[in-house]
């Protein structure tokens, strides 16, 4: 195997690391990912620059690698910011075959009209699925993000640089996975 800096350093400092994450991960991030979680994220993110790393003094690469971590918590909590601020789709998306252009608006006045414990059972159902689309891999969780984020299958297939119908099918695929990963998640039956 050759020499990796980027890898030295990261078993040099994971212990330190580890206690780092813990100190400084939000609250509400740990309802979606486990410490342990974060810290292997951190650790495949410096790796991931491995290639770009100049390794330096060591103070310098422990700096380095700290402010990577501090970064990468940042981005994480962004993430599942976005992903709560867009909960209502997700959520939606989990219901079944839909027009995948529009939203029924029937259904969206509905939830809209809302109580405590429904807000408290759909925070629930928003952490489950934020949980179970986690779970998912990078291909399936982008194309379920598109049709939360409000891409059309024009668009989806231009930027996938496949036909409409290949688009259709793959986020159809990735919404049945989800819904899946759901189902086993929350404890029902897929």
């Amino acid at each position: 195997m050759s020499h990796n800096p980027v890898f030295e350093l990261v078993e040099t400092h994971r212990h330190e690391l580890l206690d780092f994450v813990r100190r400084r991960v939000p609250r509400n991030l740990l309802l979606f990912e486990s410490i342990e979680d974060l810290v292997q994220g951190v650790c495949t993110h410096a790796l991931e620059r491995s290639e770009t790393f100049q390794a330096r003094d060591s103070p310098s690469d422990r700096a380095w690698l700290f402010e990577l971590s501090r970064n990468f918590l940042i981005d994480r909590q962004r993430y599942w910011q976005a992903l709560k601020r867009s909960g209502g789709r997700l959520l939606r998306a989990m219901e079944g075959p839909q027009n995948q252009t529009e939203w029924d608006p029937i259904r969206d006045l509905a939830a809209s009209v809302t109580g405590p414990s429904t807000f408290a059972s759909r925070r629930e159902q928003l952490r489950l699925a934020a949980q179970a689309l986690s779970l998912l891999l990078d291909s399936d969780r982008a194309l379920v993000a598109s049709l939360v984020h409000g891409e059309s299958i024009a668009e989806l297939s231009e930027r996938l640089g496949v036909s409409p119908a290949a688009a259709q099918r793959a986020r159809h695929r990735a919404l049945e996975r989800f819904r899946g990963t759901f189902a086993l998640v929350s404890g029902q039956r897929p």
